[in-house]
């Protein structure tokens, strides 16, 4: 998801989740402490990005996005890469 293209037009893509957790304060953001939450799950060509909010009910997780074309991406490669934001 990371690029090393520097031009002016190119921006990295990054998975901003501070919106869906605004409630959750992570003063080091860490696989252990967001994983109760996000969800990565590989479907077809594509990987679903699930939240459980409450991180205690993992049969219910909302999907809030779609990442075509990526398939098993885990939070621990977003967190080293920093592309998520939360």
């Amino acid at each position: 998801m990371a690029t090393n293209d520097a031009s002016p037009e190119s921006t990295p893509d990054v998975l901003d989740v501070r919106d869906v957790l605004s409630a959750t304060h992570f003063d080091r953001p860490d696989a252990d402490s967001l994983g109760a939450q996000l969800t990565f799950t590989t479907v077809g060509d594509r990987t679903i990005v699930s939240v459980d909010a409450e991180g205690v009910d993992p049969v219910a997780p909302l999907q809030i996005a779609s990442l075509e074309g990526i398939t098993g991406i885990t939070l621990q490669q977003l967190l080293s890469n920093v592309d998520i934001a939360c």
